[in-house]
């Protein structure tokens, strides 16, 4: 789970959080992929006056068990198409030259059609994607380098998609260097090539605005197997699916 925001409590009652929020996570592990793996057999998005299956998100979820040791909790496959095709939106409305880092947000990536996602390259710590060709392994602690390919990345992204494995002010600001890394501009309101897209908390939107430029949006993606619920955010106007309100969290 990520760490709730804990600045005002005592080391001991942080440890004490700590160990409740483990035996949360491990007690529930068991039946988590089982539970998600039921509610994308049932899930659909409505885009363009039709009910559209993404299947790439389908096969993202069902063949990418959750990993509790690396906080992997999947959006619900409505809320990453919702996701996917504001992305996909972009990138079409925008040409073959712009592009886009998937930061923390593999189900995002993977659940792009093959011809967005040549655009696109996905940061990410777990390994298990590395055979793929816009993999780069990420680790937020080091949030400026991306080995052999860092001289290639830096500034030569439009947009950067950001869900960290904490919702802590801390590990934030280390995502935002890396933005600020990628991005071609830096990330301001309505930036052309510094766009930002992020999910995190509502209590982190007066921070998500101070670092980024980013204003809470109107969807809130679902997330089956985490307690918290998440906000969407993005720093510039005109989101066209994250104008709307996902009918999982506001009927």
């Amino acid at each position: 789970l990520p760490l709730p925001l804990m600045s005002a409590m005592s080391p001991e009652e942080e440890a004490q959080m700590l160990a409740e929020l483990k035996a949360i996570s491990n007690k529930a592990s068991g039946s988590r992929f089982d539970n998600l793996e039921k509610k994308i057999v049932k899930t659909t998005v409505q885009t363009e006056g039709s009910n559209t299956q993404n299947t790439n998100t389908v096969n993202f979820l069902q063949g990418n068990p959750e990993d509790p040791a690396l906080n992997q909790y999947w959006y619900s496959q409505a809320s990453v198409d919702a996701l996917t095709f504001e992305c996909e939106r972009l990138i079409k409305s925008r040409g073959p030259n712009y592009k886009v880092a998937f930061l923390s947000t593999p189900s995002i990536y993977f659940a792009l059609s093959d011809e967005s996602r040549a655009q696109c390259w996905v940061m990410d710590y777990d390994k298990k994607w590395e055979s793929d060709r816009g993999f780069v392994f990420y680790d937020f602690n080091a949030p400026a380098d991306f080995g052999a390919k860092t001289e290639e990345l830096l500034k030569s992204f439009d947009l950067v998609v950001i869900d960290p494995p904490f919702i802590t002010r801390e590990v934030w600001e280390k995502y935002t260097e890396s933005a600020h890394a990628l991005l071609k501009e830096k990330p301001a309101y309505n930036s052309e090539s510094g766009q930002v897209i992020g999910t995190t908390v509502a209590e982190n939107a007066p921070f998500m605005e101070e670092l980024l430029g980013c204003k809470a949006q109107k969807f809130r993606p679902s997330i089956p197997n985490l307690v918290y619920q998440y906000n969407s955010y993005a720093n510039f106007d005109g989101a066209e699916f994250l104008g709307q309100t996902n009918p999982e969290i506001d009927p």
